[in-house]
């Protein structure tokens, strides 16, 4: 797992995240190596030094950090999860309504930006994700929330189609 979204906020998410899941007695199924890295700066040399093999296949998992990364930092850790992906490999990504005025993210956004509110730059990799990711190499398919929510019976519809996540194979 690597991630990191914003200045000293890795201390606050892995300070979240570790407890949770020994809390609910959460084993990992395949090896899981917890890598604290700015996201801005050599994550990929943090990555090495714990055991990286860019030669196997790697499943990358966004969790909603390039959507709060200035537009140029999400493209470059893009374009360096590229670099590290061989063919075979994967990265989902979510598409989801991130307004950047909303209310319902004031606390994510508190926490990301230190406590910046008003205007900011563009972020995340842009409105054109599917293609950038195309032209990068990338095979990609998109599901809608709901599509993939319905099986599980809960009342979790969105009533979006734009809604979802970005499923990518490396070519």
């Amino acid at each position: 797992m690597l991630a990191v979204f914003g200045q000293g906020s890795r201390i606050y998410l892995f300070a979240f995240k570790e407890p949770v899941l020994a809390a609910a007695n959460a084993r990992p199924v395949c090896g899981r190596h917890v890598v604290a890295a700015d996201l801005r700066g050599d994550w990929a040399g943090a990555l090495r030094a714990r055991g990286f093999r860019a030669e196997v296949p790697t499943h990358w998992v966004d969790e909603g950090v390039l959507g709060y990364l200035r537009r140029e930092d999400a493209i470059r850790v893009v374009r360096t999860l590229t670099d590290l992906s061989v063919p075979g490999s994967h990265f989902g990504l979510a598409e989801f309504d991130t307004a950047q005025y909303s209310e319902r993210y004031t606390g994510l956004r508190r926490l990301v930006r230190a406590g910046a509110d008003g205007p900011r730059e563009p972020s995340g990799l842009g409105p054109d994700t599917e293609r950038w990711l195309a032209e990068n190499g990338w095979r990609t398919a998109f599901r809608a929330w709901d599509d993939l929510v319905a099986p599980l019976d809960r009342p979790a519809a969105l009533g979006s189609r734009d809604l979802g996540l970005i499923l990518a194979v490396r070519e």
